[in-house]
């Protein structure tokens, strides 16, 4: 069983995905508030695929809805995050500021403008993730390893690969994995 968390019009129409958000959308079976613990019992889930959803909460916020993954997981498990990619959107903003206004704007606008839109979106976005501080959330949420990954790359989470290809040029792609008990490891 896998879960994605925060599908919103993707959700996965297979019985082994169980779709969910905070909005009424195509294919969600359940409508959750992601403030409050999630209403799955220990670990449920093979895997939990979570796009472009962190950035919308508060970094405390976003490390416990880590840890409700983390908690809802069975051992082996994996959690794949795509969140915008703040270093690239910096990164970009020097390098090719033509590039990003292209990309995300709508005519006009200017690259500070749209490094707001991503930081912002409108009072939207609450906290942007790199990859240190991805990851450094993740292993105080209780993950055992998380490691980059890129834009449709099967690691270790291979069936909750659902990237949005519209979101491949901006984003950070993480895979974090709850490890088999020791018990379970072997010799």
């Amino acid at each position: 069983m896998f879960l994605n968390l925060g599908s919103g019009p993707r959700g996965i129409d297979d019985g082994h995905w169980v779709n969910v958000d905070g909005f009424r959308d195509h294919n969600v079976h359940y409508l959750l508030d992601f403030g409050r613990p999630l209403p799955f019992p220990d670990e449920s889930f093979d895997g939990v695929f979570c796009e472009h959803v962190l950035e919308h909460f508060s970094p405390e916020d976003g490390e416990r809805l880590a840890q409700e993954t983390y908690r809802i997981l069975r051992p082996g498990g994996c959690l794949r995050v795509v969140v915008p990619d703040a270093e690239s959107v910096l990164l970009r903003y020097f390098d090719s500021p033509n590039e990003m206004v292209a990309r995300r704007g709508v005519g006009g606008e200017t690259p500070m403008e749209i490094v707001n839109l991503f930081f912002r979106q409108r009072y939207e976005h609450q906290f942007l993730y790199d990859w240190p501080t991805m990851q450094k959330m993740l292993l105080r949420a209780g993950f055992d390893a998380a490691f980059r990954s890129a834009f449709g790359q099967n690691g270790y989470c291979p069936p909750a690969v659902l990237d949005d290809a519209k979101y491949e040029w901006e984003s950070l792609y993480v895979e974090a994995v709850k490890s088999l008990p020791s018990s379970q490891t072997g010799p």
